[in-house]
Parts: C-alpha cells; sequence; structure tokens
C-alpha cells in the first residue's frame, strides 16, 4: 500500500519538482485511485527525458496558441492551468488553447485547481475521429470531454463528462475479452447498430442531439479555433478561466452558487465534485509497484 500524499510527492520530484510537476502528478494518481488506470500513471509510458521544455504563454496576452507536441502531455496541461490563474486574475478572462497533445488523462484534476484558486473554468479536449454525429452513420468527431469548474470548499462543483456513450479503450477491452457491448452505443462499417466490439467503425454520442452539439462545442473550440483538429502529431485542448470577483457589487456569485447547489440538492440532483479524494486514501501494491517501475526508469526531469 502507498498513501496517495506520498505517491505525488515520489512522481512528482521525479517529473522535476515544479508546480506544474505536482499538479500533473496529482492528476494522474488521482485517476489510479479512482479506478481508472487508463487516465493514471499508464500515462508516463509516454514520458521521456528528453522531452522538450513546456512551453510558456506571453505574459502580456490574455489567450494564447501553443504547441505541446515534443512535450509530456500532463506536464503541458498543468503549465498552462497554473499560468492561467495569473492571467485571469490580471485580464479579468484569460484562454489557452493547446495543440499536439498526447494521452493527458482527465480534465477534472485542472479545471478543480482553478477552481480552488477563485476563478471559473471551462475546458475541453478534442480528438481523433470515433464518434458519429447524432443521426449520421461515420465517425467525424473524438470522445470530446468538457469540464467545467467554480467555487471553493462545500460548494465547488466540478464536471467533467465525455461527449460520447463511452470511449474506445472500453471497446478494445471489450474487444479484448469478447463482451457483448450495450445496445445503442455503436455501429458498425455499414453504418448500423451492433454490440459486437469487432465491429465497432463509431461510438454514438452520448444523450443523443445534446451530446452531439456539447462534442461539437469542443471540437469546434479545441479543434478549429485552437488548431488542433486533424493534427497528426496529437489533440487540441483548450482551458479557459475568468475571475467572477470581477463582477458589479450587486452580483453575490458566492452566494447565488451556495443558493444553486443548496435548491439542485433538495430537488433530488447529485452535485458533481469531480472525483476529488481523501489526503488519507492510499493505493494498493499493485499500483505501488507499477509507480516504482515507472520511477526507476526516469532517469531526468522533463518540462519545465
Amino acid at each position: 500500500m502507498i498513501a496517495i500524499p506520498d505517491a505525488v510527492d515520489r512522481l512528482s520530484a521525479a517529473l522535476g519538482g515544479s508546480p506544474a510537476a505536482r499538479l500533473a502528478a496529482s492528476a494522474l494518481v488521482e485517476a489510479d485511485a479512482l479506478g481508472q488506470p487508463r487516465f493514471g500513471i499508464a500515462m508516463l509510458d509516454e514520458w521521456s527525458a528528453d522531452a522538450a521544455p513546456v512551453p510558456a504563454r506571453e505574459g502580456s496576452q490574455a489567450i494564447s496558441w501553443l504547441d505541446s507536441s515534443s512535450c509530456f502531455a500532463p506536464l503541458a496541461v498543468a503549465s498552462a492551468t497554473l499560468d492561467l490563474v495569473e492571467a485571469a486574475r490580471r485580464f479579468g478572462i484569460a484562454a489557452v488553447f493547446l495543440r499536439g497533445v498526447r494521452g493527458f488523462g482527465r480534465l477534472a484534476p485542472f479545471v478543480r485547481h482553478l477552481a480552488d484558486a477563485g476563478l471559473l473554468a471551462i475546458a475541453g479536449a478534442e480528438g481523433p475521429p470515433f464518434v458519429a454525429p447524432h443521426g449520421g452513420s461515420r465517425p467525424v468527431i473524438g470522445t470530446n470531454p468538457l469540464a467545467l469548474a467554480i467555487g471553493q470548499g462545500a460548494n465547488r462543483i466540478v464536471i467533467d463528462v465525455a461527449t460520447s456513450t463511452t470511449t474506445m479503450a472500453d471497446i478494445r477491452n471489450a474487444r479484448a475479452s469478447g463482451a457483448p457491448l450495450p445496445e445503442g452505443i455503436a455501429l458498425d462499417g455499414e453504418g448500423r447498430p451492433t454490440s459486437i466490439a469487432s465491429e465497432v467503425a463509431a461510438l454514438l454520442p452520448r444523450g443523443g442531439q445534446i451530446g452531439s452539439l456539447l462534442g461539437l462545442v469542443v471540437e469546434l473550440m479545441a479543434g478549429v479555433a485552437g488548431g488542433g483538429r486533424d493534427d497528426p502529431k496529437g489533440r487540441g485542448v483548450f482551458i479557459l478561466a475568468f475571475d467572477p470577483a470581477r463582477a458589479e457589487k450587486g452580483i453575490d456569485w458566492q452566494a447565488r452558487l451556495a443558493g444553486l447547489k443548496s435548491d439542485w440538492v433538495d430537488g433530488g440532483g447529485h452535485w458533481p465534485r469531480g472525483g476529488s479524494l481523501s489526503i488519507d486514501a492510499e493505493l494498493d501494491g499493485d499500483f505501488a509497484q507499477r509507480l516504482d517501475t515507472y520511477l526507476a526508469s526516469m532517469t531526468g526531469p522533463a518540462g519545465r
């Protein structure tokens, strides 16, 4: 067994010991602790000691476009997140568009960090075409997760959802095991519904037209405006943050957030927290062994 803080400390040091390294390490360890290992330290398969330094945004600009194709992706996303805290406080609103991003895991830890800094954050990531449009028959966009976070403490809300019914990793697992897929989540090469994983040529959007349009929003932001679409080097990611404290004095956004939470919960709704964990949580011996193996192979820091 290994405690989460210990795992984060060890991985953060191996990634260079910077604030960005700590945020990236926390995000990866958290994914494993939540039972999502494909978004966890398995991302270290992409790590390289000679990776390029994480690109820095221009401090004089509220919006920046960065090529992250030669960087370790979790570090690149973490660094952009930290830069946005300062930029959003300076300009009131700030955004960064990353392109060439390889696998980096979940969006929740990054938007949550911005919320903890008193900001509202929205982020999304596009990817290779796996998902058909609502009513369509072939893949056009990626699974395109979208995340939002605002608030601190008990009132904080973190939403992080894929806009597709499932992921290609789930399809690969089903292919390996031979398990049938649920009905209504995938199409074959002829555009027909299928529950056979080996036949899947396209996934369907989550929630029909609504999920399809949300996936399109992510594609427009990260793929079109951010320049990530059709980039063979990796995915497009956008992160936007603004400071609600800039609102006019008559708008008490924190009181309104608390009121919304109360109404939502009283109405029977679930207030999403984005999967954050207790610092007392522990990971099992298998994780500790995998972490040891990765750390042994990391001979030098990457990123800044």
